[in-house]
């Protein structure tokens, strides 16, 4: 029974660490997105 909590506790511990990663790097490519929507509008204002 000792084995079973344990192996479940691991399980839910990694699901957390992957889903708060992927938080993370949603997180990232959205603020670079943005900043990519920026520049583009910065060129297309100077017409470039």
């Amino acid at each position: 029974m000792t084995y079973l909590i344990a192996a479940y506790t691991v399980m839910w511990l990694i699901t957390f660490i992957f889903v708060l990663s992927m938080a993370i790097r949603q997180r990232r490519l959205a603020a670079e997105l943005e900043a990519l929507k920026a520049r583009l509008q910065e060129r297309q204002r100077y017409g470039q």
